[in-house]
Protein backbone atom coordinates (compact mmCIF):
# COMPACT_ATOMS: atom_id res chain seq x y z
CA UNK A 1 0.00 0.00 0.00
CA UNK A 2 1.45 3.39 -0.84
CA UNK A 3 1.82 5.94 1.66
CA UNK A 4 -1.28 8.57 -0.01
CA UNK A 5 -3.94 5.41 0.43
CA UNK A 6 -2.64 5.37 4.25
CA UNK A 7 -3.20 9.12 4.50
CA UNK A 8 -6.67 8.44 3.58
CA UNK A 9 -7.84 4.85 5.27
CA UNK A 10 -9.75 5.35 8.44
CA UNK A 11 -7.51 5.75 11.59
CA UNK A 12 -7.42 5.23 15.40
CA UNK A 13 -5.69 7.34 18.16
CA UNK A 14 -5.09 4.74 20.84
CA UNK A 15 -4.76 6.84 24.87
CA UNK A 16 -3.91 4.48 27.06
CA UNK A 17 -4.44 6.33 30.36
CA UNK A 18 -2.65 6.28 33.51
CA UNK A 19 -3.75 8.09 36.22
CA UNK A 20 -1.61 9.21 39.42
CA UNK A 21 -2.94 11.86 42.00
CA UNK A 22 -0.45 12.93 44.18
CA UNK A 23 -0.87 15.09 47.86
CA UNK A 24 1.08 18.43 46.83
CA UNK A 25 3.58 20.36 49.41
CA UNK A 26 3.45 24.17 50.42
CA UNK A 27 5.43 25.17 47.64
CA UNK A 28 3.19 23.23 45.44
CA UNK A 29 5.56 20.61 44.55
CA UNK A 30 4.00 16.52 44.26
CA UNK A 31 4.89 15.25 47.98
CA UNK A 32 5.32 11.82 46.61
CA UNK A 33 2.30 10.16 48.51
CA UNK A 34 -0.19 9.10 45.73
CA UNK A 35 -4.01 8.09 46.63
CA UNK A 36 -4.75 4.65 46.37
CA UNK A 37 -7.03 2.78 43.97
CA UNK A 38 -9.88 2.54 46.01
CA UNK A 39 -9.64 6.13 46.57
CA UNK A 40 -10.15 6.74 43.26
CA UNK A 41 -12.74 4.50 42.76
CA UNK A 42 -14.76 5.94 45.64
CA UNK A 43 -15.24 8.34 43.13
CA UNK A 44 -15.90 6.68 40.28
CA UNK A 45 -12.47 7.43 38.89
CA UNK A 46 -10.43 4.16 36.81
CA UNK A 47 -6.82 4.64 37.37
CA UNK A 48 -5.96 3.25 34.15
CA UNK A 49 -7.85 3.60 31.25
CA UNK A 50 -7.43 2.44 27.57
CA UNK A 51 -9.43 4.87 24.57
CA UNK A 52 -9.75 5.80 21.66
CA UNK A 53 -10.47 8.47 18.91
CA UNK A 54 -11.53 7.87 15.39
CA UNK A 55 -11.59 9.40 11.76
CA UNK A 56 -12.32 9.07 8.94
CA UNK A 57 -8.71 9.65 7.80
CA UNK A 58 -5.49 10.59 9.23
CA UNK A 59 -6.08 14.36 9.31
CA UNK A 60 -9.57 13.75 10.76
CA UNK A 61 -8.02 11.94 13.48
CA UNK A 62 -5.36 13.86 14.68
CA UNK A 63 -7.51 16.86 13.98
CA UNK A 64 -9.76 14.94 17.11
CA UNK A 65 -7.01 14.19 19.23
CA UNK A 66 -5.39 17.78 19.38
CA UNK A 67 -9.45 18.91 20.57
CA UNK A 68 -9.10 16.13 22.94
CA UNK A 69 -5.69 17.16 24.29
CA UNK A 70 -6.55 20.26 24.19
CA UNK A 71 -8.71 20.59 26.81
CA UNK A 72 -5.68 19.18 28.81
CA UNK A 73 -3.43 22.24 27.99
CA UNK A 74 -5.98 24.55 28.74
CA UNK A 75 -6.44 23.25 32.56
CA UNK A 76 -2.54 23.31 33.39
CA UNK A 77 -2.00 23.92 36.92
CA UNK A 78 -0.05 26.65 38.38
CA UNK A 79 1.70 25.88 41.74
CA UNK A 80 1.08 28.65 44.36
CA UNK A 81 3.56 31.52 44.62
Amino acid sequence: MNEQNEIIRPHCAVLNIMLEVHSLLDDGQCSGKILNDAALKEYGILPQFITAIYGKDKDDCLKKLQEKLSVFKEEQYEPPK
